[in-house]
């Protein structure tokens, strides 16, 4: 007669047959116990190629030669001097009566008279008429040469454009028959610019005459001293 096993028995066979095998093998290590050790912390930093290699002395820098350095700049020229009006020797003019038409005073310049520059009035006109002119001039040390033209005549300077450089501009300044004593220079300037003027009893201290024709009639010339006077002969 067969003996049935105990319940019990039974029951913790079953429990055993249910669990799985356990395994012998170790488990594999975690990635998280044992980090990968990095080399960027313990190598050095790259040095620069810069550092190794020393920057050139001044001795092994070239300089080009002597002749491709371009030449230095040259001082610029002094201003030109101002024009100087064209002259020589001092004349005068005396006149019973001047007309000057077309007249422009253009103001002071400088010209040259014996050797000298000085200021002078500049005049354009256009028609000069000169009553009882007499011109003199000296010619030499001492000597003058005079030009007068016939006594009561009218001499003329006309054609064209005329300028007159004058040192002095002396005598009466004939408005609608009211003469006003004038005594122009390069001091004493005209105060107004007229297009039309009449002097008389003047005397003109001039240095250059251009332009224009001179008529005088009766023409009279003469060399005399610088001691005997100046008048019509």
């Amino acid at each position: 007669m067969m003996r049935t096993p105990p319940l019990a028995a039974v029951a913790v066979v079953a429990v055993l047959a249910l669990q799985p095998p356990s395994s012998t093998e170790p488990p594999p290590p975690s990635s998280s116990s044992s980090p990968a050790p990095t080399t960027t912390i313990s190598e050095p930093p790259p040095t620069s190629s810069s550092s190794s290699t020393p920057p050139p002395t001044s001795s092994s820098v070239q300089e080009p030669p002597p002749s491709t350095v371009p030449p230095s700049t040259p001082a610029p020229p002094p201003p030109a001097p101002a024009p100087v009006a064209g002259g020589g020797r001092e004349w005068t003019l005396t006149a019973s009566r001047l007309e000057l038409g077309g007249l422009n005073f253009a103001g002071i310049v400088d010209t040259v008279v014996n050797g000298q520059v000085i200021k002078v009035l500049k005049f354009t006109t256009t028609d000069m008429k000169i009553k009882d002119l007499v011109q003199s001039g000296e010619i030499s040390p001492g000597t003058k040469l005079i030009t007068a033209a016939r006594p009561g005549s009218t001499s003329t300077v006309s054609s064209g454009r005329i300028e007159l450089f004058t040192v002095q501009l002396k005598g009466n300044l004939d408005i609608l028959g009211i003469k006003i004593p004038v005594d122009y220079s390069a001091a004493h300037p005209p105060p107004l610019n007229v297009p039309f003027a009449v002097f008389t009893e003047v005397t003109v201290r001039n240095t250059d005459l251009r332009g224009g024709t001179l008529k005088i009639p009766g023409a009279r010339i003469s060399v005399v001293s610088d001691q005997a006077p100046v008048g019509r002969r």
